[in-house]
């Protein structure tokens, strides 16, 4: 889906600019066209404004627990009589002010006749997977039921995020923490005991000048040293905005077996829920393609519906490709055996899961006290090269 720059003449006869989501511009011309505007100007945005912009601008519905609580909420409404166009309305009523625009748009273009799934495909504010599920619910009849599983699915995003998060912060913390004691010794305290020294003329050892020196240092250009971090990140996150920098960090992650891991788990959560609701092989590997969110994941993705779509085995495209790994290769071949794709692939997805999580709080487990004793280690190094010179000169007197 590419964005689009548009400027019209409305209903009304009012000029309107905005943006729409389209495969191709006669695509997001017809779109405008069905919703009654004249057409100004149609342009393709540029990707360095549209990165720009979205950098600049809080996307709306961009959280896996807010687009699980509004596809929950969503769900309880239709389930309880309401009409689609009635339930937007009550969740635009509720929605926070960047997301209700979005839901206003969505609910008169419903009601100008247009499907649900294509005014919110076109909005570019919902990731692909939940608009194919809108799409499966609306052509089949069972959008509510559609909804649970959008709910369930980033809910089960949104707690293996937490639990991820909540393994490294401790650690992190701890080492945080160390840094922050051994980095006050070095700039504060140590340079006290250097006038000392000097005035007791006191040969010191080579690690006691190493330390005077660092604090020495940290003291004349610790300013400096405090904006480094902060402009490496700053860096990094602009890298990030660009297809280069993206390209690379996606290839460094798709090498890290567990990185590929986690992309697995993603990849057949998503793949089931497609599966599930009905979709072909073929068209769920092309959405999942869109999903996934690592370019060298996608890549391998096009091989393999390629692959399949040739009639090739599933299970067979998906290791010659490289995006497997051994238990869910089995699964996945097991689940096309037996005609149970959808049912294997959550459990290869579970069993994945449970296995990221024990690696995870396995590493938690040899990583905290590592950093306790490195720079718990270092910060005694320093100490006692400074303050043993002390104690020689007193046993002296």
């Amino acid at each position: 889906m590419e964005t689009y720059l548009y400027k019209v003449f409305n209903t009304e006869g009012a000029m309107e600019e905005g943006t729409i989501s389209a495969s191709s511009g006669g695509d997001a011309a017809n779109a405008l066209r069905l919703r009654g505007f004249s057409i100004i100007s149609l342009t393709k945005e540029a990707s360095e404004k549209k990165e720009r912009r979205s950098f600049l601008k809080r996307k709306p519905f961009s959280g896996d627990e807010t687009l699980s609580v509004l596809a929950s909420e969503w769900s309880a409404l239709l389930k309880a009589g309401l009409t689609i166009t009635a339930t937007l309305a009550l969740l635009e009523e509720q929605a926070k002010k960047h997301e209700k625009p979005i839901l206003s748009r969505a609910r008169e273009t419903v009601m100008e006749g247009r499907t649900l799934w294509e005014t919110l495909d076109e909005s570019g504010a919902f990731p692909r997977f939940f608009t194919a599920l809108i799409q499966v619910g609306e052509m089949t009849g069972t959008l509510p039921e559609e909804l649970d599983r959008i709910a369930e699915h980033y809910r089960k995003k949104a707690e293996f995020k937490r639990k991820a998060v909540s393994a490294l912060a401790y650690p992190c913390f701890v080492l945080l923490f160390a840094l922050t004691v051994l980095l006050t010794i070095l700039t504060f305290i140590l340079p006290t005991f250097e006038t000392l020294f000097a005035s007791l003329q006191i040969t010191l050892p080579a690690g006691a000048r190493i330390a005077l020196a660092a604090g020495k240092f940290l003291q004349e250009t610790g300013r400096f040293l405090f904006l480094l971090p902060l402009l490496s990140a700053l860096g990094l996150g602009i890298s990030l905005k660009t297809e280069k920098g993206r390209e690379k960090i996606d290839e460094i992650l798709y090498r890290s077996r567990f990185c590929k891991r986690l992309l697995l788990i993603r990849f057949a959560a998503t793949l089931s829920a497609f599966l599930e609701s009905g979709r072909t092989l073929g068209d769920a590997l092309e959405d999942c393609k869109d999903t996934i969110g690592n370019r060298e994941a996608e890549r391998a993705l096009e091989a393999v519906k390629e692959e399949v779509t040739k009639g090739n085995d599933f299970a067979e495209s998906l290791k010659k490709s490289g995006f497997s790994l051994p238990i869910f290769y089995q699964l996945t071949r097991i689940g096309m055996e037996s005609g149970e794709l959808p049912d294997f692939l959550m459990k290869a997805a579970g069993l994945m899961e449970r296995e990221a999580e024990r690696k995870a709080s396995r590493f938690r487990a040899i990583l905290e006290p590592a950093m306790l004793l490195l720079v718990g280690g270092m910060t005694a190094i320093v100490v006692f090269s400074v303050i043993l010179p002390v104690f020689h000169m007193a046993a002296r007197v």
